[in-house]
C-alpha cells in the first residue's frame, strides 16, 4: 500500500500538489478538528512545507464538514486549472499508472462511473487522478492526486476519501507517459465482458472535447490532439456494465508503449487570403482552430463561446465551402461546391444548397464578411516594458521582429483572443489608444498585412 503520510502537526496552512500547481490551502478559519479532516483528504496530494506557491484557497468555517470539504475539492480543482490553462491539455478523467509509468486516461463525463471505476482498479495500480489528468505536447502526464469524491448513499454530499486508502499499485519510480486514452462508456445493457472499439479521430475529439478544460486555451488544441492520439495509436471507447469487469481491457491499454519520440503536431496552413472588391466576399471565422480530419475529409473546428469552447466538425458540403473561404464571392463557393461534389440532382439548385450551407455557417460564426485574424501557429514571440519581439519559424532565414507601440498592441489582442475578427480586433485596439475604429483601420490592416507577408500572423 502506497501512501503519502506527513508526521508533522497539522497548523493553519497545508500545500498541495494539483495538475502541478502548488496550491495553498488557508485553513486560519477552521475548528482544528476540521483543520485534520482536511489534512487527511488531502494527505496523498501534499508538498513539504516551505514549499513555492502558486494560488491560495481560503477555507470558510462552516458547520457542515461533510460539505465544506466537498466544495473545497470543487474550489481546488477550478484553481489549479485556472492557473494552468493553455499549458497542458486538462482531461476530465480518471488515470492508472503501473510501474513503468504507463498511464491509462479514462475519460467520461461526470457522473457516469468514472469515479468509481478509479476506485476498483487503484487496487491493482498507482492512481493518477479521477477528476482531471494533465497532459503535455509530448505526452508527459501531470498527476493530480486529489481525494476521490465518492457517492455514499446516507449522505448528502460526496465523502473525500485519500487514494492511498485503497490503492494497492506502487508508485512508479519513472516519469508518467500517456499510453492509451479511452472514453468510459457505462451501460447496464453491455456484455459481461467490455466491448473495446476504436474511435475515429473524429469520434474521439467528439467525445473528449466537452470533457477537457480551457480547451481554448491551448495553442493549436485540435493539432496537438491529433498528434497526440496518433501518437499513443488513437483512442478507444469501452462499453461496459461494471467497475469490476475493466481489469484485462486496461491492462490491454497499458501494455501500449508510450510515446518517446517527440510529438509534432502536423499545421497546414490555410489558403493565402485575396484582395477584396466590391461586393459581399467570404471568409473562414475567427476559430480557435481547425483540423483536416484524416479519417473521411470532414473537418473540426474550436470555437470560443460563452462557456469556454465549441468543438463541431463539418460535413456534407460545409468543409468544401470553409477551405474555399477565403475572400471567395458567393458564385465563386458554388463553383468550389460542384467542382468537388459535381452538380446536384436533377431538380435541386446548387446555388440554394450553398446558400442554406452559407447560412447556417454564418450563423454559427464560422463563416463571416471580414477576415479573421490569428498568430501563425510556428511563431514564437517574449514581450515586456510595452514591447514585443516576435520569430517566425516556418522560415529559417527570418530575423526576429520589435513590435512597439500600436503594433505591440495589436500583437497582444491577437495572443490573448486566439483568433478575432478584423471589425473587433479594430474596436479593441482603438479602445486602448481612445480612439475611433475608422481613425486606425488603414495603419492596423496595413501592419497586419506586412505581418502575414513576414509569416507571423495568417487568416482564420
Amino acid at each position: 500500500m502506497s501512501t503519502n503520510r506527513y508526521a508533522v502537526r497539522v497548523g493553519e496552512r497545508i500545500v498541495i500538489s494539483a495538475v502541478g500547481v502548488s496550491v495553498e490551502i488557508d485553513m486560519a478559519e477552521l475548528a482544528d478538528g476540521d483543520r485534520e479532516q482536511v489534512a487527511e483528504a488531502w494527505r496523498d496530494a501534499r508538498l513539504p512545507d516551505g514549499r513555492h506557491v502558486d494560488v491560495t484557497v481560503r477555507v470558510a468555517a462552516s458547520d457542515d464538514a461533510e460539505r465544506m470539504l466537498s466544495d473545497l475539492s470543487t474550489r481546488v480543482t477550478l484553481a489549479a486549472l485556472e492557473h494552468r490553462k493553455g499549458d497542458l491539455w486538462m482531461l476530465h478523467a480518471a488515470g492508472l499508472a503501473d510501474e513503468r509509468g504507463h498511464v491509462v486516461v479514462l475519460a467520461a463525463p461526470s457522473g457516469t462511473g468514472k469515479t468509481t471505476a478509479a476506485r476498483h482498479l487503484s487496487a491493482h495500480y498507482a492512481y493518477v487522478s479521477d477528476e482531471t489528468v494533465g497532459i503535455d505536447s509530448q505526452g508527459g502526464i501531470v498527476a493530480y492526486r486529489k481525494p476521490l469524491s465518492v457517492i455514499q448513499p446516507d449522505r448528502v454530499h460526496k465523502e473525500q476519501i485519500p487514494p492511498s486508502q485503497f490503492e494497492g499499485g506502487e508508485w512508479p519510480a519513472k516519469p508518467l507517459r500517456l499510453s492509451a486514452l479511452a472514453v468510459l462508456e457505462r451501460d447496464p445493457e453491455a456484455p459481461e465482458t467490455p466491448e473495446v472499439t476504436p474511435l475515429s479521430t473524429a469520434e474521439a475529439l467528439e467525445k473528449l472535447g466537452p470533457q477537457s478544460s480551457y480547451l481554448c486555451d491551448l495553442r493549436d488544441a485540435l493539432h496537438l490532439l491529433e498528434a497526440l492520439l496518433r501518437a499513443t495509436g488513437g483512442a478507444v471507447r469501452i462499453r461496459y456494465r461494471e467497475a469490476s469487469s475493466l481489469d484485462d481491457a486496461v491492462a490491454s491499454l497499458l501494455d501500449r508503449e508510450p510515446p518517446f519520440d517527440p510529438v509534432v503536431p502536423t499545421v497546414s496552413a490555410p489558403a493565402p487570403g485575396r484582395a477584396t472588391e466590391a461586393g459581399e466576399r467570404f471568409y473562414r471565422g475567427a476559430v480557435v482552430d481547425a483540423l483536416e480530419l484524416p479519417d473521411d475529409g470532414r473537418i473540426a473546428v474550436l470555437q470560443r463561446s460563452s462557456t469556454g469552447g465549441r468543438l463541431s466538425v463539418l460535413d456534407g458540403i460545409a468543409p468544401t465551402i470553409w477551405r474555399a473561404a477565403n475572400g471567395t464571392t458567393f458564385d465563386e463557393l458554388v463553383t468550389a461546391v460542384t467542382d468537388v461534389v459535381g452538380e446536384p440532382p436533377e431538380g435541386a439548385d446548387a446555388a440554394a444548397l450553398v446558400r442554406v450551407a452559407v447560412d447556417e455557417l454564418r450563423s454559427s460564426g464560422m463563416l463571416t464578411v471580414e477576415p479573421g485574424w490569428r498568430l501563425d501557429p510556428r511563431v514564437a514571440w517574449t514581450d515586456g516594458d510595452g514591447r514585443t519581439v516576435v520569430l517566425g519559424l516556418a522560415d529559417p532565414q527570418a530575423q526576429p521582429l520589435a513590435l512597439e507601440g500600436s503594433a505591440h498592441a495589436v500583437w497582444e489582442v491577437l495572443a490573448a483572443r486566439g483568433a478575432i475578427v478584423q471589425g473587433e480586433l479594430l474596436r479593441e485596439v482603438a479602445e486602448g489608444f481612445d480612439a475611433e475604429p475608422a481613425e486606425i483601420e488603414a495603419d492596423v490592416v496595413a501592419l497586419l498585412e506586412g505581418l502575414r507577408e513576414k509569416r507571423v500572423v495568417e487568416y482564420c
